[in-house]
């Protein structure tokens, strides 16, 4: 990673975690899940107004827990608001590429990008990785709680 997506990387996360885009319960939800990683104690809740072609009206998450899973479901959340189901499917799975191994097969663009900086943190990417996994859940209709 270059010295610039570094710094990148940290200043958009505290951006993210300081003042979390899409936070809060949305009370139309037709989708919803709850996911918790005990390790750490994060635990993100995301919440979907989806219409009946797949497309994601709406997104909130309720995160609670450390600096880059709050990020990581804020930007999650900026990232996916209008898109379909496949597409969103498609991002979850470029992002958790991008945080889980080296290759550069079509990475998303900035500033999920700038997420990129959680691999020189092992421990840190199931934080980072949390939020789009409940993410897919929700999408599946299913309202179960997820557990890293």
């Amino acid at each position: 990673m270059t010295k610039e997506l570094m710094q990148v990387y940290q200043k958009t996360v505290l951006e993210h975690s300081r003042k979390p885009h899409h936070f809060g319960k949305l009370v139309n939800a037709t989708h919803s899940a709850e996911g918790f990683n005990p390790l750490c104690g994060d635990k993100v809740t995301v919440h979907l107004t989806m219409n009946s072609n797949g497309t994601i009206n709406e997104v909130s998450h309720e995160t609670t827990g450390c600096a880059i899973c709050m990020s990581s479901a804020s930007m999650m959340a900026d990232a996916i608001q209008a898109l379909d189901s496949a597409a969103a499917n498609a991002l979850c799975s470029q992002v958790h590429t991008m945080l889980t191994s080296d290759s550069n097969d079509n990475p998303p663009g900035m500033p999920l990008k700038s997420l990129e900086g959680v691999r020189a943190y092992p421990s840190r990417v199931k934080c980072a990785t949390l939020p789009w996994q409940t993410l897919l859940t929700a999408m599946m209709g299913e309202t179960l709680t997820t557990t890293e």
